[in-house]
C-alpha cells in the first residue's frame, strides 16, 4: 500500500497495512531541527520528513506581496503567537461601528500564488498532497484584529460589528481558495482549513453563537473545498467535541489537531461516538507527552489511540502540535517508530 492510498483509506474508514502517521502540518521547528541535525545527520526539513517516513507532504501558497505586510488579518509584525492586547495596538481595537470595521484593509488575494501541486505530484507520487490554504481565520481574525476580549465582548453586545469582520475576512477566504483549488484538485488529496474556537476546557465563544456567527460561513469554504473532489481536514485546538457534529453535518471529513488533553477529547469516546464519521490526525499530546515522556510512554500512548480507533479506523498518528521549544526529537522518533510498527489492519465499520 502507498503512503497516498493508505491516507486515501484512512480518510474513506477503509482496511489500511498499518496506521497512517504525519509530523503535524510538517512543521520541523529549528529546535527540532538542531536535535535532527545533531543526533542524525540531518540538513534541512525534508530530509526529517524521509527520515520519518511520513505518509504526508504539505503544500502552502508562495506570498510575493508587498515586503513586510503580515498574513491576511494584516496586523503588525510580530503578532503571532499572542493575543495579549498589552504588547501592541489592536487595528479594529476602537472601531465603533461597521463601517470602522470596512475602512479595515485587507490584503490582495492574488499576493498569494497557488503552490506547484503537478511538481509536488511529481516530486512525492507515492505521498498524499495536503494543500494548506494559509492561515484566514474567521473567530482567530476577529480576535487578532479586535483584541480577544474586545472581540468577544462585541459578540455579546454588538455582534453586527463583529459580523461584519467576519463576513470580510470569509469572502477574502473564498477568494484565496478559487485561486488555489483549481490547481489543486488534479493532484492534491487532502485540503487543510483552520481556526481555533476552543480551550482546554470549552469552546471560547460558546456553541450556540459559533453556530450563529461561524458555522454558515464555514459551511460555505468547506462546500467550495467539496466541489473541487478534495477532502477538508479541518485545524483547531482545544475541546471542540460540542460542535464536532456541526463539523461533520457541513462536510469537515477530519479534525486535526485531535488534542486529546483538552476536556471530553479523550481518545475512548471520541471514537465511540464520532468514529466511522470523521477522521481524527493528532492525539500525540505535544503539551506534557512529548515534553517530559519517555519514547516508551509515547509508543504506549500511539498504542492507546490506535486501540480506540481500531473498529472504525479513520485514525492519523501525529503530535497534537508543533513548534515548542522542549518537545523532545526522540519522542517525535519515537511516535513514528510506533505507528510505522502498527500493522494491524483497520475494518471498516463504524464505531456504533
Amino acid at each position: 500500500m502507498t503512503r497516498r492510498e493508505r491516507i486515501l483509506a484512512t480518510f474513506a474508514f477503509g482496511t489500511t497495512d498499518r496506521v497512517a502517521y504525519d509530523l503535524m502540518e510538517s512543521g520541523v521547528w529549528p529546535e527540532v531541527m538542531d536535535y535532527f541535525r545533531a543526533v542524525h545527520g540531518l540538513s534541512e526539513p525534508p530530509d526529517v520528513w524521509d527520515f520519518l517516513d511520513t505518509d504526508c507532504r504539505w503544500l502552502f501558497p508562495a506570498y510575493h506581496g508587498p515586503q513586510g505586510t503580515p498574513p491576511a488579518e494584516n496586523l503588525p509584525e510580530g503578532w503571532w503567537g499572542t493575543y495579549s492586547d498589552a504588547v501592541y495596538q489592536r487595528p479594529l481595537a476602537h472601531a465603533a461601528t461597521i463601517a470602522d470595521v470596512e475602512a479595515h484593509t485587507w490584503p490582495d488575494p492574488t499576493w498569494w500564488d497557488p503552490p506547484d501541486a503537478e511538481e509536488a505530484r511529481r516530486r512525492w507520487p507515492d505521498h498524499a498532497l495536503v494543500m494548506a490554504t494559509g492561515w484566514v481565520p474567521l473567530f482567530c481574525g476577529a480576535c487578532n484584529a479586535f483584541g480577544m476580549e474586545a472581540a468577544l465582548e462585541r459578540m455579546a453586545g454588538q455582534p453586527e460589528i463583529v459580523d461584519a469582520f467576519i463576513a470580510r475576512q470569509h469572502d477574502f477566504c473564498m477568494e484565496l481558495l478559487r485561486r488555489l483549488l483549481p490547481t489543486a484538485q488534479a493532484h492534491c488529496d487532502v485540503c487543510w482549513l483552520g481556526d481555533d474556537y476552543a480551550s482546554q476546557d470549552a469552546l471560547i465563544m460558546g456553541p450556540e453563537r459559533w453556530r450563529r456567527m461561524i458555522k454558515p460561513r464555514l459551511a460555505e469554504q468547506v462546500a467550495l473545498v467539496r466541489r473541487h473532489g478534495l477532502p477538508v481536514l479541518f485545524h483547531s485546538c482545544g475541546a471542540i467535541r460540542a460542535i464536532i457534529p456541526d463539523l461533520i453535518d457541513i462536510g469537515v471529513n477530519g479534525l486535526l489537531v485531535f488534542q486529546t488533553s483538552a476536556r471530553g477529547m479523550d481518545p475512548e469516546s471520541i471514537a465511540r461516538d464520532f468514529g466511522g464519521r470523521m477522521a481524527f490526525y493528532g492525539g500525540i499530546d505535544a503539551q506534557r507527552l512529548l515534553v517530559f515522556g519517555t519514547p516508551d510512554m509515547v509508543r504506549a500512548e500511539v498504542a492507546r489511540n490506535v486501540r480506540a480507533f481500531a473498529e472504525c479506523g479513520g485514525y492519523i498518528v501525529a503530535n497534537s502540535h508543533w513548534g515548542l521549544a522542549n518537545i523532545r526529537g526522540e519522542n517525535i522518533v519515537a511516535m513514528c517508530e510506533a505507528a510505522r510498527g502498527d500493522a494491524t489492519s483497520r475494518p471498516r465499520a463504524p464505531c456504533r
